[in-house]
């Protein structure tokens, strides 16, 4: 009986090993880099705006789809790149694109790689992306060469917008939205929140490696807590405090380690994931508005007084 009944653990656990072993390899790596893609039929001319197509080749002959949308002002103070989360797509920033119109700011929204329209077959959460962002300032600065450019970028797109804010000096401010700090980390969190609160980092950890092996691409570089520490330009964090994706200690987190002397935090109470403008109101949309309009001023380098609640502060919304 004793036989039998070690016969049958160790059969449970080589069969457990085994199983670990083909979901680490071949299962768990594309799940965490070929997200599903998705497109929406919505495009600028059905908000009324005005917009022209843009098709930029990046790394790897992969061309990425998107909008150049105008300014409805007579005046367009700056352009915004606005970058989306994992699995979205350009068309789930089209109603900010128009709220920053109607405020003079053009803005680039487009599907980045292995999303949407845009080609590439996997993504790497900014390795790769931040070359694809220094890409489409080329573009921006053939168009527009003295236009201000701001970053917005939303949970993943957040991380990429701190790793192309570091890389990248061409751009004069962001806005970050819900994001992580290591891209081991959130992986591991996510696998531990879809088993019910039972983590296995070293299973996440083997699969986040053989992802790296299968997209070309380092997971141990995808780090936006060691990257904001080399970050100098106005920068706004945001991230809900009930975030049920991102916890929010790690959006608090960058902006502890966020190097600029222009910064801005902004917690939302009960905040989740993709809920921060609706939850926070008014004051959460006026103050990163704000905070932009005082970042466009300091990358003129206006002589005129700069409103200083724009910057170095924490707020609650």
């Amino acid at each position: 009986m004793k036989k039998k009944l070690t016969f049958v653990l160790l059969f449970i656990i080589i069969t457990i090993g085994v199983c670990g072993y083909i979901a680490g390899n071949s299962i768990l790596p594309y799940s965490i880099i070929k997200p599903h893609r998705i497109s929406e039929n919505l495009s600028p001319d059905s908000l009324n705006l005005k917009s022209s197509n843009i098709d930029i080749k990046v790394d790897e002959n992969i061309n990425l789809k998107g909008y150049w949308i105008q300014s409805t002002q007579d005046e367009t103070k700056a352009i915004m790149i606005l970058l989306h989360g994992i699995g979205g797509c350009k068309e789930h920033f089209l109603g900010l694109a128009k709220k920053l119109a109607n405020k003079g700011i053009a803005t680039i929204v487009f599907d980045s790689r292995a999303h949407g329209k845009s080609g590439g077959e996997y993504c790497t959460y900014g390795y790769k992306e931040k070359k694809d962002i220094s890409k489409i300032i080329n573009y921006i600065k053939s168009k527009a060469p003295v236009l201000p450019i701001g970053i917005w970028g939303n949970s993943m797109g957040g991380a990429i917008a701190i790793q192309a804010l570091e890389e990248d000096k061409r751009l004069d401010f962001g806005i970050i939205e819900s994001t992580f700090t290591a891209l081991d980390q959130i992986v591991y969190d996510y696998q531990k929140r879809h088993l019910k609160g039972i983590g296995v980092k070293i299973l996440t950890d083997f699969a986040l490696k053989r992802a790296g092996e299968i997209g070309d691409f380092d997971p141990d570089m995808v780090k936006p807590i060691n990257s904001v520490k080399n970050i100098e330009q106005p920068v706004l964090i945001s991230h809900g405090d009930s975030d049920e994706n991102i916890s929010f200690h790690y959006g608090k987190a960058l902006f502890d380690e966020l190097k600029s002397k222009h910064k801005k935090f902004i917690k939302v109470k009960g905040g989740g994931h993709y809920d921060l403008s609706s939850k926070g109101g008014l004051n959460y949309n006026q103050t990163i508005f704000d905070f932009i309009e005082n970042s466009i001023e300091k990358s003129l380098h206006i002589t005129t007084p700069i409103n200083n609640t724009g910057f170095g502060a924490l707020s609650q919304v």
